[in-house]
């Protein structure tokens, strides 16, 4: 983590002063929460920072029971990576595919409206079907080609949600890290190695660039952030295998759900309201979470530390699912119940312009 964490927090001055010379700037607007121009194109040094301390450390495992410190002190955990040949398929797919959604995102950062939404969301298709040919994808629909089409929509969605999620400072980099933390409580427990691994990297990356994306922020995502970031979220639930020996049948699909719940949550209500006021899903607005949030008295680094909270919350309850019998998935669901009636009463309720009658 802390190697990926210095090595973004070095990029992202050089990429802020890229995006400055080439012009590519968040301007103000009716629906935004900055004042100033702001440089986009953040996306470029977790990118560069992930990728890199991930085939760095994959490329290295070979060499590693050389040094005769390494093998002192880690040995098991040494002992474990010599396995990694046996996810190298799923691994380069998955580096494939989020370097395809990041080319994507940054041609759309480069060109703007010149680079159009139907190439846009074709990319993604083919970033999520490249994961998918590479059996890394869900396992519970009866047929084959069930699975495929159910992996295609879930990164797809998931893509799309981090996106949409990327309307404050800190917001979708922070809902990431904290959801990658308990994805990492729940890889370790189950034992799964090598997802841990990334997930640290992953962790370090996204911390790293919070450093000056936090509000105040220095730089912006950009969609090449953005998409990639929700890209890897999305790959990252489908790797994981979800079972235990005790696990509840329900289980594998209800975890990623309850883990990425806030960013799925937000994007299915924004593109309910925009689809109900006629208006098209992919021009952005005002009416997030965080936006209400904001509406409702809350400063733009309170309604962030909220929706951190809400997340931790949902899914640190969904790592209890591992060993949890029928009942207590019913119990766990009602909580997560309970969390997304207040994420909607937060989202719908009218704070009142003028105070209440008094009656005698």
């Amino acid at each position: 983590m802390v190697c990926a964490l210095a090595l973004c927090a070095a990029l992202v001055p050089p990429v802020r002063r890229l995006a400055l010379r080439m012009g590519v700037m968040d301007a103000p607007g009716p629906r935004k929460v900055h004042a100033q121009p702001t440089a986009r194109m953040g996306g470029l040094a977790v990118f560069l920072s992930f990728v890199t301390v991930v085939l760095v450390g994959y490329l290295a495992v070979p060499a590693l029971p050389r040094l005769p410190a390494v093998d002192t002190y880690f040995g098991p955990a040494l002992a474990l990576l010599q396995e990694s040949y046996r996810v190298e398929k799923k691994l380069l797919a998955v580096l494939a595919g989020a370097t395809l959604v990041f080319a994507v995102g940054l041609a759309d950062d480069v060109l703007g409206r010149r680079f159009s939404a139907s190439w846009k969301a074709a990319g993604q298709v083919l970033a999520a079907l490249v994961i998918a040919a590479a059996d890394v994808r869900t396992s519970f629909m009866p047929y084959e080609w069930m699975n495929t089409v159910v992996t295609v929509l879930w990164v797809v969605g998931v893509t799309n949600a981090f996106n949409l999620l990327d309307n404050m400072d800190g917001l979708a980099a922070g809902v990431a890290f904290v959801a990658s933390g308990t994805l990492l409580i729940n890889a370790w427990l189950l034992g799964e190695f090598f997802i841990s691994l990334i997930l640290v990297a992953f962790m370090g990356s996204l911390l790293g660039f919070l450093v000056y994306n936090w509000n105040p922020a220095a730089i912006f995502l950009g969609d090449c952030g953005s998409l990639f970031i929700g890209y890897v979220m999305a790959s990252l639930t489908l790797l994981e295998r979800y079972v235990s020996h005790a696990s509840s049948s329900y289980f594998a699909v209800l975890m990623p759900v309850l883990v990425l719940a806030v960013p799925l949550l937000d994007t299915a209500t924004v593109i309910v309201i925009r689809v109900r006021e006629g208006r098209p899903i992919y021009v952005g607005d005002s009416r997030h979470l965080s936006h209400r949030l904001v509406s409702l008295g809350l400063s733009q680094r309170n309604s962030v530390l909220v929706i951190y909270l809400i997340t931790f919350c949902l899914g640190l309850g969904a790592v209890s699912l591992a060993d949890a019998n029928t009942v207590e998935t019913l119990l766990v669901l009602l909580q997560a119940a309970g969390f997304v009636l207040l994420v909607l009463i937060l989202l719908f309720f009218e704070r009142r312009t003028t105070p209440r009658r008094e009656t005698a």
